[in-house]
């Protein structure tokens, strides 16, 4: 016999609560990376999967706990267990590959892409190890509508936390993905049936009041949590990569080919940055790096037409393909020649000597590069009078 459900509101708001502090501990753990070697990233990386995945889990037990049901209901321990397991794996692959490869806007996509079906397989499992005198029956259109805000709201999370890899956008990340968890959640929890089972199942009164289980799990979550963070904070004792010399960096680049893509070993550009800059070169002696077939190769100022921000590093133009350069753009900026080069954007550096159009789109400005006009990079209302003076606009 099918029956209707309630929420309790303060273990509702809890369950967000929850979804949301564990997004922005399994994002900020993740943080700043580079500077660490593989070994460290992985450890890392690890324990903002253990922090977000188990906070998925604790999100969902909490809300399930929040439903008022006219019976009482008991939890299949594998299924329950399994359940949490499933978060933590899947949301841990998704980071992996976020930390070891070149980060772009797909595998960024990706990524929320994985994190969503963590997400929506952790609930299904869970869902499934309700037993005793309750049975649930499913909504197709249901399940799709709850995968589809799962997946859609995780890449949206993804891609403001890891576009820019600042403490406001972590922050924006993680309330878009807790709130994605907690929508998810919500949205499946509607559209099932619940119904009262006619074989009456005699269940061992619980332990712990749901109340008392929810404050202990949500108490337990903030907790872990609020530890995670603490690792998170930056000691003095974690070993960057040290490389003295270019020799060194090429023959470590060629030793890393071998095993491991050299931009995936984030720690090596990290290194390459860092032995580039001692000593410091002269203008006229400036090579920028960037990344090409398990290489790392050196390309003048002159030739690059523009620079874009990529998070902590840098995607370069050079008028036929696109590079990787491990520094990021501030560094970058510091090392270009100013008679030279512009910031026309806080994410974009152009060489104005390469420049061969100007557009304008309403109050949106553009430099173009090429005959195609298929390369471009925006211009901020501030840069159109210096840009426009660099191009002898002004009559």
């Amino acid at each position: 016999m099918p029956f209707e459900i309630a929420y309790s509101p303060v273990l509702l708001l809890a369950s967000i609560a929850i979804a949301i502090t564990a997004s922005f501990t399994g994002l900020r753990m993740t943080s700043n990376l580079r500077t660490l070697d593989a070994a460290q990233r992985k450890k890392r990386v690890a324990q903002g999967a253990f922090a977000l995945g188990g906070g998925i889990w604790s999100m969902h037990f909490v809300g399930m706990l929040a439903v008022n049901m006219p019976l009482t209901i008991a939890y299949a321990p594998l299924p329950t267990l399994g359940s949490a397991l499933i978060a933590i794996l899947v949301t841990g692959t998704a980071m992996l590959s976020l930390h070891f490869g070149v980060r772009n806007k797909k595998r960024i996509a990706i990524a929320g892409v994985m994190t969503g079906i963590g997400i929506v397989a952790m609930h299904y499992l869970g869902m499934s190890a309700i037993s005793a005198n309750c049975i649930v029956t499913y909504n197709p259109l249901g399940l799709i509508i709850a995968a589809a805000i799962g997946i859609g709201a995780s890449i949206a999370a993804m891609e403001l936390a890891y576009g820019q890899r600042t403490l406001k956008a972590s922050i924006a990340g993680a309330i878009v993905l807790g709130i994605a968890i907690s929508a998810m959640h919500y949205s499946a929890m509607y559209f099932p049936i619940f119904s009262i089972n006619s074989d009456i199942i005699v269940t061992p009164v619980p332990l712990l009041s749901k109340d008392t289980l929810a404050l202990i799990v949500s108490l337990s979550s903030f907790i872990i949590c609020g530890l995670f963070l603490l690792f998170a904070i930056p000691t003095g004792l974690e070993k960057p990569v040290e490389l003295n010399t270019t020799d060194e960096i090429q023959t470590t680049a060629s030793a890393v080919g071998e095993t491991e893509h050299p931009v995936s070993n984030l720690a090596h550009s990290y290194a390459l940055s860092r032995a580039l800059s001692q000593p410091a070169a002269s203008p006229a002696e400036v090579r920028i790096p960037y990344d090409r077939n398990n290489t790392i190769r050196f390309l003048t100022p002159s030739s690059i037409f523009m620079a874009q921000a990529n998070g902590h590093y840098t995607k370069l133009h050079n008028g036929e393909e696109e590079l990787f350069c491990p520094w990021p753009i501030s560094r970058l900026e510091k090392k270009l020649n100013p008679d030279m080069f512009i910031r026309t954007h806080r994410s974009f550096i152009v060489n104005h000597q390469k420049i061969t159009g100007f557009r304008r789109d309403g109050d949106k400005a553009f430099c173009v590069f090429g005959d195609t006009g298929k390369l471009e990079a925006p211009v901020s209302r501030g840069k159109i009078a210096e840009l426009r003076s660099l191009l002898n606009l002004n009559g």
